[in-house]
């Protein structure tokens, strides 16, 4: 003997709600990232052209040398507002999120399905849903660490500036 079916809503409407929610904020994240990447890498170009400018101004000036110890850190500094850079892009790859395919929507408007009951439909979304913030989740963790090692870096390029310009005033 089967149980008899619950009167009123069922649970699968709420659960349905908490899904879309988390989907639509995974959707949110990714759209954050990858403007934070682009972010980064507009700062990593701006602080290389500043670089270049400090270095094009001084070495314009008669008479001036570049001091031995300077040269490395700027070197150093570049190398990394470039990596900075590649990390910021690469936080705008084309990820596979998994999302359902023609041919599986297609199914969904053959009679067979489109006629079953609510609450198959509901699951079945429901399903495809959670698999989707999984997949989600997975690349948006990706771009989190790139973010990360980008602005890592970008900070590791300011220290090597820093340097430079401070070798730069001190032999100056």
């Amino acid at each position: 003997m089967t149980p008899p079916e619950p009167a009123g809503p069922r649970a699968g409407a709420a659960y349905g709600l908490l899904i879309t929610d988390q989907l639509t904020e995974e959707r949110n994240r990714k759209a954050s990232l990858e403007a934070r990447g682009i972010t980064a890498v507009t700062a990593a170009g701006t602080l290389v052209t500043l670089l270049f400018a400090l270095t094009a101004g001084l070495t314009a000036a008669p008479g001036f040398k570049l001091p031995a110890g300077a040269d490395v850190p700027l070197l150093l500094a570049v190398i990394a507002f470039v990596i900075a850079a590649v990390f910021g892009l690469t936080t705008n790859l084309p990820l596979r999120y998994q999302e359902p395919t023609v041919r599986g929507l297609m199914k969904l408007v053959d009679a067979r399905f489109w006629l079953a009951p609510a609450e198959i439909g509901e699951l079945r979304v429901a399903g495809a849903q959670v698999a989707l913030i999984a997949a989600m989740r997975s690349a948006n963790n990706l771009k989190v660490r790139l973010l990360i090692l980008a602005i890592a870096t970008e900070l590791i390029a300011i220290v090597f500036l820093f340097c430079a310009v401070t070798v730069i005033l001190y032999h100056a």
